[in-house]
């Protein structure tokens, strides 16, 4: 009978981890998050590279440092002008085409020795971003993932480059253009290797070694052929490994690592799958590692100090393209509990609208925000928030929940006065009448901009208009002979039939407009942070708040002044 296959799990030794003194390392920031809020601020603020080395300027760094989650990259920014976490969540943005900005340069004047960056802008992909962000969880993270997959060079790959979370030296660079490097695909050996883990069970540590042996008796060529191709035949004398050269302390003498040795893979691919465990699948957050002495601490670069590692339940659903979405459940006391594996974009956005969040984590915890749900509703009187709720939540909404949702609806039915505009009433009205037109409230009542300058334009044509101004305390009536509704209701009011009482309340609103809507965005974002509800047109690039939240408007303002320099000036009639 033929030999039955082994398998890696055949293969894989478990790891005794406990009381070994191993230095356990794990994901330390969150990545999916920080590429929201790396666009968000974008939203906010242009932001213009550097001239001469393209990188975010310092008090944009520092800026983005405060908001991003790696706690240390402030100070590195302090200290050393950059952050490695911060460069990183740059790039990626760039290779998933949510950003874009000049990465060529231009050399200016004939006597230039590098290129430079003039006017280089960051500018955010919309159409990219907002399909990204609407994307299932399974598939952002596929986006991602295969964007960090396929990004690698001849000087830019796992033998080389420096890991963010990683304590491993690296080969050197020297040389690497000629030789085996070029044509390495590194893209089919990661995806190789990840197909490896695939097979792993969750929580449990494996002996690196015994996947470094697995990889030498089943698959030796899975990263270098084992005929490779040379650009040219001198490269061809120093075989597959002669890109690859250690480095005794004692010595200090290079040596090129023969391809004849005994453990040769071991010393060239077995290092490499060390690096590869400490760059993409411990920046992702799919593996812990367990680091403890090298094998030979007198070799540079150092092997055999990734002693363990372990897969996580997260990676195996990803893998298996079984990534759940985020689940939400409403409860009695206005929260809203969002419990997803990865940062659940899509949902905050639907829900932050609506309610405050509250804590961001495995569960983000959202309070539904009562002014919030009434300015949204009167922004809009189609939308009904709590048919919304119902169809994001899984479980149905508390019976307290759905009541006050429609007593809150009730609110939202309110009128608003604006300042420099007015009504217009009748049947038949002239065309002229059309270019001051801004909203139809119904087919006798329009909302018209400068009513001063239409009522003399309807005189001059000879028409007979009425004009009632109304004062800031008080809306007059118009007489009872007009063929107005409002004149009727005011009749209806002075006969003497006992009536219900109706109380009514007045607000005064303000209407703010700005003069793009990147600059109305910066405002709405400074004024969620005041907890502020209110209004939104963005076809006009206004928003409207009610006179009693000045001071939060005001602290609002005072903290953009930071950012911005802001004038005030009343709106032409």
């Amino acid at each position: 009978m033929p030999k039955k296959k082994k398998t890696i799990l055949d293969a894989l030794t478990v790891l005794p981890i406990e009381d070994q003194g191993y230095d356990i390392q794990s994901a330390r920031y969150n990545l999916r998050k920080d590429i929201h809020v790396f666009v968000d601020y974008l939203y906010q603020r242009r932001v213009k590279r550097s001239v001469r080395e393209n990188k975010i300027p310092k008090a944009d760094a520092r800026r983005l440092a405060r908001l991003l989650s790696d706690p240390d990259a402030l100070v590195d920014i302090n200290t050393h002008d950059e952050s490695d976490w911060l460069d990183f969540i740059d790039r990626l943005l760039l290779s998933l085409g949510l950003v874009s900005y000049d990465t060529q340069g231009e050399y200016l004047g004939y006597t230039s020795s590098s290129v430079s960056f003039t006017d280089n802008y960051i500018d955010v992909h919309d159409a990219n971003y907002i399909t990204f962000a609407a994307l299932p969880l399974q598939h952002q993270e596929q986006r991602i993932f295969d964007a960090l997959v396929s990004h690698y060079s001849a000087e830019d790959n796992e033998f080389i480059s420096a890991t963010l979370f990683g304590q491993l030296n690296k080969f050197n660079k020297w040389g690497c253009a000629s030789g085996v490097m070029p044509s390495i695909r590194f893209d089919e050996a990661r995806a190789f290797l990840f197909n490896c883990l695939k097979f792993c069970r969750a929580g449990l540590w494996y002996d690196t070694t015994s996947l470094i042996s697995f990889l030498k008796q089943s698959h030796p060529f899975f990263l270098i052929p084992r005929n490779p191709k040379f650009n040219h035949q001198w490269e061809a004398k120093n075989g597959r490994y002669g890109n690859f050269v250690e480095k005794h302390i004692d010595s200090n003498k290079p040596e090129t690592i023969p391809e004849s040795a005994v453990d040769a893979f071991e010393r060239v691919e077995g290092r490499f799958v060390e690096r590869f465990l400490e760059s993409i699948p411990l920046t992702l957050g799919y593996v812990d590692l367990a680091y403890g002495m090298p094998t030979n601490p007198g070799i540079r670069p150092s092997i055999g100090a990734v002693k363990g590692f372990r897969v996580n339940e997260c990676f195996l659903r990803f893998m298996a393209r079984q990534t759940p979405e985020p689940r939400i459940m409403a409860r009695p006391n206005h929260e809203i509990h969002v419990e997803s594996e990865w940062y659940p974009a899509a949902a905050i956005s639907k829900l932050s609208p609506l309610a405050d969040l509250t804590t961001a984590d495995k569960i983000c915890i959202f309070k539904l925000n009562r002014e919030k749900v009434i300015a949204t509703m009167a922004a809009d009187e189609s939308r009904d928030v709590k048919k919304y709720l119902e169809q994001l939540a899984e479980n149905p909404l508390p019976p307290n929940i759905a009541a006050e949702l429609d007593e809150w609806a009730e609110h939202a039915d309110i009128f608003t006065l604006y300042t420099g505009f007015g009504l217009i009433e009748g049947d038949n009205l002239p065309k002229s009448v059309e270019v001051f037109v801004t909203d139809a409230l119904s087919d006798q009542i329009r909302m018209v901009r400068s009513p001063d300058v239409l009522f003399t334009q309807l005189e001059r044509a000879e028409y007979a208009p009425v004009k009632l101004a109304h004062t800031a305390d008080k809306l007059k009536t118009p007489p009872s002979t007009l063929p107005s509704v409002f004149a009727a209701a005011a009749v209806k009011k002075q006969q003497p039939a006992k009536k219900p009482l109706m109380n009514i309340k007045r607000a005064t609103a303000i209407t703010l407009t700005f003069q793009d809507a990147e600059m109305l965005h910066a405002f709405v974002k400074a004024l969620i942070q005041e907890k502020c509800a209110v209004s939104v047109d963005q076809a006009r690039q206004s928003l409207t708040y009610a006179a009693e939240l000045k001071p939060q408007v005001n602290a609002a303002m005072k903290k953009l002044k930071k950012d911005y320099r802001i004038k005030i000036g009343d709106a032409l009639p």
